[in-house]
């Protein structure tokens, strides 16, 4: 599929106001999805090309990682960390208008929709590498994440 074809398709979404179109053809797997993003005095619409969702790393964060605080409250020794897997922006809620993916305290599924790496305008889902509580979330919104960055502390046994 070339540029042109995907600018077809996005022109003929927008004319019949489809917010979210997925396509699988031939090896190649494109996802649309279109939000209403205020600016000034109109709404800009605006269309991002999301890559499947990349899993996030599950490692067990050693106690050292964790500032004395956090360690207070939380045993770390078996919680899983979930690192960002590029750089880029990080976006709790799937809009500015709309509620988190998760909050701490949360219990999530494996594969559930934690946040939004934003990079070079293509919007990456990080997923739960693991079922769970949701202990602590570490990235807030708008904040530049490195790759390798640990997001979210996940409690297996939660």
């Amino acid at each position: 599929m070339d540029i042109t074809d995907l600018a077809k398709i996005i022109a003929i979404l927008k004319e019949n106001g489809v917010t979210e179109f997925e396509l699988e053809q031939e090896g190649t797997h494109i996802k649309l999805a279109r939000s209403a993003i205020t600016a000034g005095n109109g709404v800009n619409e605006r269309y991002a090309v999301v890559q499947p969702a990349i899993p996030a790393a599950a490692n067990p964060l050693p106690l050292a990682a964790t500032n004395g605080s956090a360690g207070a409250s939380v045993n770390s020794d078996h919680l899983s960390k979930v690192e960002s897997p590029i750089v880029g922006t990080f976006y709790s809620r799937p809009a500015p208008d709309k509620d988190p993916f998760v909050k701490p305290g949360a219990t999530v599924k494996k594969g559930d929709t934690l946040c939004i790496v934003e990079a070079m305008k293509l919007m990456n889902e990080i997923e739960a590498p693991c079922s769970g509580k949701v202990e602590k979330i570490l990235a807030g919104d708008g904040q530049v994440v490195e790759f390798g960055e640990v997001l979210f502390l996940i409690d297996p046994k939660g």
